[in-house]
């Protein structure tokens, strides 16, 4: 008998601890993946008029730039928006849901192809949607921060006080999964990809997959 429901895992942990590496070695063993910070890119595009008016004025007030010839400027975005808890907050509240309904768009196409194969949500924001009460368990990849340092500096290029911090609004990341109640599975990820892809198979079959 084929699955009735989705199987849906979720994979998060804070920036630059290896979530990409991990799924795609997850795609490679037979999941469907889906990369919310891809839907994410694609939702800003398409309401990008929408989120410049919404935070123009904040940046005006603060001397930040928004406007580029091409749209927004990301990088003076994301300057803006983490270095507020507030703007954060409005941010995610406008485009979060956006963002979850198109997920849930993809998973039911991918459900409908093919009912039996689990699907993973790589979605480093998991716990604030909806999302994370349909996950069966949660891969929460973790990572040295000095190698999470290293490697935001060589993918973003921004200075260090920047990405310090971006990463000092993910302090309680892993606690907010924990009081969520959800099933959460810790992997270490250090230099090492084999290492990494064998601790996640090594879960994922404990688990029946």
């Amino acid at each position: 008998m084929g699955s009735t429901q989705p199987i849906l895992i979720g994979l998060s942990g804070p920036s630059c601890s290896g979530k990409n590496k991990a799924s795609s070695i997850l795609e490679e063993y037979g999941f469907y993946c889906i990369d919310a910070d891809a839907v994410s890119r694609d939702v800003f595009a398409e309401h990008e008029n929408e989120i410049f008016n919404l935070f123009q004025a904040e940046a005006e007030k603060r001397g930040i730039d928004l406007k580029t010839e091409k749209g927004i400027d990301k990088k003076a975005f994301a300057l803006l928006v983490f270095s507020d808890e507030d703007l954060l907050k409005k941010h995610e509240d406008f485009i979060l849901p956006i963002i979850e309904e198109k997920i849930w768009e993809e998973i039911k196409k991918a459900f409908a192809e093919r009912p039996e194969r689990p699907i993973l949500l790589n979605a480093p924001t998991l716990h604030k949607t909806s999302l994370i009460k349909k996950c069966r368990f949660i891969l929460y990849i973790d990572a040295p921060f000095i190698l999470r340092l290293i490697r935001a500096k060589k993918r973003d290029r921004l200075p260090f006080k920047n990405i310090r911090l971006r990463f000092s609004k993910q302090k309680k990341f892993f606690s907010q999964y924990f009081f969520l109640n959800a099933d959460t599975i810790v992997v270490k990820n250090s230099w090492s990809t084999a290492s990494l892809k064998r601790k996640l198979l090594q879960e994922i079959k404990k688990r029946g997959f």
